[in-house]
Order: structure tokens, then sequence, then C-alpha cells
């Protein structure tokens, strides 16, 4: 298994304000669904750029965010640029020449803006509409830098079983607004973590807001769940020596 990190909420939202300049549904890019995507319209060249232009509110007032993590699920990208607004004029942050992932995450040094732009000319199959289902933009909390020593995955599905009247079983599945049928949830396990490492994710949980989870940063980057920390505290000395290291059990469910 990979470490996990845990990062802010993603500042990308309903409240924010786009600017597109070939269309597309903003929705798609923050429904925390990757597979609705945000797709241009009449950009199907690679001569062509696209720009989305992110603006930053909270209750209808700008906001300055502190971003040092992009994440870019089931994109279609391959040249793009990453642009932050430093009040007079747009910055390159990071960027992508011949990008081959369909979900990219990057990190990079941290800066503070209202507003930023993804700009986008190449896709990687020639002369295709620019799309992109997610786009995350957050900052590092805790790279907790421990393998965790158990890791028990569920999903959290709404279903009935009606009955008919030939006694056949019927069952129906609700989705989420996001249109997915389950949501996800995990138990995790720690062993051996640090003192400071528990008392930040004690901070973490006494904060009782949500919080991007990444389970394996390393192997399976591109999954990010918007969770609660669900279970009350509980954590232990590992060994019967105190300074050993700390045993610590999390329950998360997505949001």
């Amino acid at each position: 298994m990979s470490e996990p990190k845990i990062y802010t909420r993603n500042y990308v939202d309903s409240e924010s304000v786009f600017t597109l300049s070939h269309g597309g549904t903003p929705l798609y890019a923050y429904d925390r669904n990757a597979a609705t995507r945000l797709v241009s319209t009449g950009a199907n060249s690679d001569a062509t750029t696209v720009d989305i232009e992110i603006s930053f509110y909270q209750g209808g007032v700008a906001q300055t965010r502190t971003i040092d993590t992009l994440a870019l699920l089931n994109h279609n990208l391959k040249t793009w640029t990453l642009y932050r607004w430093d009040g007079a004029a747009y910055q390159s942050v990071t960027s992508q020449a011949a990008d081959a992932l369909a979900n990219r995450v990057v990190s990079f040094t941290s800066f503070s803006a209202t507003k930023v732009k993804l700009s986008c000319s190449a896709t990687q199959t020639t002369n295709a509409e620019k799309a992109v289902g997610e786009i995350v933009l957050c900052a590092l909390t805790l790279d907790v830098g421990s393998d965790m020593t158990g890791y028990d995955v569920r999903w959290r599905e709404r279903a009935r079983e009606v009955t008919l009247g030939d006694g056949s079983l019927h069952k129906v599945f609700m989705k989420d607004d996001s249109g997915r049928l389950g949501k996800y949830e995990a138990t995790v396990r720690f062993d051996y973590i640090s003192k400071a490492t528990r008392d930040l994710l004690k901070a973490i949980r006494d904060t009782g807001q949500p919080f991007l989870w990444q389970p394996e940063s390393v192997s399976v980057p591109e999954d990010l769940f918007l969770v609660h920390w669900a279970s009350t505290w509980s954590d232990k000395y590992t060994a019967t020596h105190k300074g050993a290291g700390y045993e610590l059990a999390i329950t998360v469910k997505e949001v």
C-alpha cells in the first residue's frame, strides 16, 4: 500500500465563477464524478487554445485560496498549462507538453490567488474537443508518511428490493446527485505512527470539517474522496513501551 495524504477540500466548487472560452458545462468540473466531463465546443483542433478561468468565491465574496496541488481526472489534454493570477497578470504554475495520462495529479510550490486559468491546446487524440472530468485545486494538509497496516473499503449504496407479484425479485438502485451508485467508505489502521503525526491527525479530526482523502497517493493517485472523519477518536500505544509509536484506527465516509 502507498502512503495516504490528506488535503483541504477542492476549492473548485458550485460558488466558483467560470469563464470558458469555448463553452462546456462547469458543473462537470467539480461534481465529484469523473465520468461526466466538461467538454469544449468548436475547439476540435490542436491549433485552438481553450481557456478555463476559475475565480474563487464564497458567499458571493471573492476569496484568496492557497493551493499546492492540481488534479485533472479523466481528461484528454496533451499540452496544457495552469496559470495563477498575481493581481495584474497570469503567471505560469505548472505545465505538460506531452501528457499521456488520463489522470494527472501534480504538486508544486504553493501559491495564493483569487483565480486561476487552465489553458490547453493539443489533445491526446489529435484534433479532438478538449475534455476534463474533474478539476481539483487544493492544498496538502498532511502527508501521513506511513503505510496503512489495514485498509478495508466498502461502498455505501441506496438500494431497495421489491418482490413482484409472481414472486420474482426486482432490485432498485438509487444514484446520488453525481450519478454514481455508491459512495466510498473505508476503515484504515496505522501502527507505529509518531506522536507528531498522531497529533496532526487529531487536529484534522477536531476541525470537524470534510477533507480530501487520497488513500494510495503513489499507486492510485487519482483516488480522491471528499470525506468526513466518521469514527470517534481512538488511539493507543502500539507496544507496551511508551514512545514506540501509536496505533490508530480511522473510519472515513464520503460526503
